[in-house]
């Protein structure tokens, strides 16, 4: 009866959750397929089930489960609430249209749903449903890239391509992270099974090429790299040469870009062209307010409450498109404190859950290399909240290792009685 709840029940919610975790049809204005109010539906979801959660395990909840809460406590109190206070105190922002602002950072909470169900799987189950989760995004990448399903926003942005999406890019990148890794070691993350390195490998290399043909986000692309880089540092020459080999015809016949819809003009443009546009400006007025301002913290605005920031900075002012600039601008000064001291929360919490972090630091590295361009802890949160999933489930494995290897025969028992 449990395998059969685990695979026809458990599993598919499974597939579900991790769906609407990574926002796969979640409203987005690059995203061809998002329904909205979907991404809000979900974090109420999850909200709800942490709060019953916590109801109804209150004295005997798992470790991992508890050990989490403060992770999603710290979370939301420094990155949902400190910003909704600053905007208040500079603008006069009301604290709810903060709130209403930094609701993405909910996503901590995505942790609770995620491990009950992860829980309830065996680890192969919930490998193949990262994959599987993986790999609807993937296909409908390819579907709106080569027009199999029209797009169903309202309105397309003008400096939106017709080729180019966005559906489940971090869950795409994730799971590419996780098949490189299973192809660096051959072992599964969290059982330390033996995987098949053939399989993995074909899967990272569909992920990655969604990322290159139809997501066609650079960034993304340098965050795959950089990981495969961290996580197989000397077999890292292997793939490069690999690769190297795959792509050469075309590079000998670039025609055949071409004939794959391959976007030259965009992967040919320049960081000058990136820094005339509407990233460097923001860059530069952000600077100048913080100057004006004597580096306090300004927190962050909803078009919501008297059209955000256009009245302050225009139309073409996004914190979410400069990273660790973004940061700057709602924390002033003590971006410097809460920086450092968010990653040292976040290393004691993994710590304290599981002391081999090869996956998660490969994971972090990456992420710092295209930290300038995205806000790690206010936009990557669904990321992180996953990883300490892994974790966790990888720390209930061995602990449930260390018990079946110091139980005790049955004779033995006898003799003690």
């Amino acid at each position: 009866m449990t395998n059969f709840s685990s695979r026809f029940f458990f599993f598919p919610l499974l597939i579900l959750a991790m769906v609407l975790h990574f926002s796969v049809f979640g409203d987005s204005p690059h995203n061809p397929y998002g329904i909205k109010g979907l991404n809000e539906v979900y974090l109420a979801v999850c909200i709800i089930f942490t709060i019953l959660l916590l109801l109804a395990s209150a004295e005997d909840a798992p470790r991992e489960f508890r050990i989490l809460m403060y992770y999603c406590a710290y979370t939301s109190v420094v990155f949902l609430v400190m910003p909704s206070l600053f905007a208040y105190f500079t603008y006069g922002q009301p604290i709810v249209f903060g709130l209403i602002e930094e609701r993405r950072v909910l996503a901590c909470l995505g942790f609770a749903p995620l491990l009950f169900l992860g829980k309830r799987v065996g680890t192969l189950q919930f490998e193949r449903a990262l994959l599987y989760a993986a790999l609807i995004a993937a296909f409908f990448s390819w579907c709106f890239k080569f027009g199999v399903i029209p797009d169903m926003r309202p309105e397309v942005r003008s400096d939106d391509r017709p080729d180019r999406s966005s559906i489940g890019p971090y869950l795409i990148c994730l799971a590419y992270f996780y098949c490189i890794q299973i192809w660096s070691k051959g072992a599964s993350p969290i059982s330390g099974a033996a995987r098949s390195k053939t399989l993995y490998l074909v899967i990272a290399a569909v992920l990655l090429l969604t990322l290159v043909f139809a997501t066609q986000t650079r960034q993304l692309i340098v965050l795959c790299l950089a990981f495969t880089l961290f996580c197989l540092r000397a077999k890292a020459i292997i793939w490069a040469a690999s690769l190297s080999i795959l792509l050469s015809p075309f590079y000998f016949y670039p025609s055949l870009l071409e004939v794959l819809g391959f976007n030259t003009e965009f992967y040919d443009s320049t960081f000058e062209g990136v820094e005339d546009g509407a990233r460097s400006v923001t860059i530069s007025l952000i600077f100048a307010h913080l100057d004006q301002v004597n580096w306090l913290p300004s927190g962050s605005l909803s078009l919501m409450w008297q059209d955000g920031f256009i009245p302050y900075f225009g139309e073409h002012f996004f914190l979410s498109d400069v990273g660790i600039i973004g940061t700057l601008f709602r924390f002033g000064f003590l971006t410097f404190l809460i920086i450092p001291m968010t990653l040292f929360v976040y290393h004691r919490i993994a710590k304290n859950i599981a002391t081999d972090m090869t996956f998660i630091y490969a994971t972090m590295l990456a992420f710092f290399v295209i930290w300038p361009l995205n806000g790690l802890f206010e936009y990557g949160q669904p990321v992180i909240a996953m990883l300490f999933v892994i974790h966790a489930l990888r720390a209930r494995h061995l602990r449930s290792q260390e018990t079946i290897h110091e139980r005790r025969a049955y004779p033995q028992l006898q003799g003690s009685y």
